[in-house]
């Protein structure tokens, strides 16, 4: 039930009016019971009140640590530590790695592919004798 959005137009509806107790009372049970709860508690009567009559000033967050809310027009500026470098778990060479492992592929499809001509020329050598 979130017909309360702000910037949404709802064409062919019936509007909500005013907001009473009783309705606000009401979706928190219904809150409550999509939540597997049989009475509602005040999270949910807020979040019901936020719902039917939009947030409040007393309801908007506040500013923490992890969700500054900083204006987006100030640029970023860096208030932390260089973050360590990486290095890969072996210092093994990754480009010798893949040449090498792709020649040893190579190899082996070479000499898998030849056993097979050879396999295929001595059977068609036996059939026409």
């Amino acid at each position: 039930m979130n017909q309360g959005q702000q910037g949404k137009i709802i064409r062919g509806t019936e509007g909500v009016g005013t907001v009473s107790p009783q309705m606000i009372e009401e979706r928190a049970r219904e809150i409550a019971r999509g939540d597997g709860r049989a009475h509602a508690n005040d999270l949910d009567r807020t979040r019901a009140r936020e719902e039917l009559a939009g947030p409040t000033s007393a309801s908007a967050k506040s500013p923490t640590k992890e969700d500054p809310g900083r204006d987006w027009k100030m640029p970023l500026v860096s208030s932390g530590e260089k973050a360590p470098t990486v290095r890969p778990e072996d210092d093994e060479n990754m480009p010798e790695k893949l040449i090498h492992e792709g020649v040893e592929e190579a190899d082996h499809n070479q000499r898998t592919e030849s056993g097979r001509t050879n396999l295929e020329a001595r059977k068609s050598g036996r059939e026409k004798k």
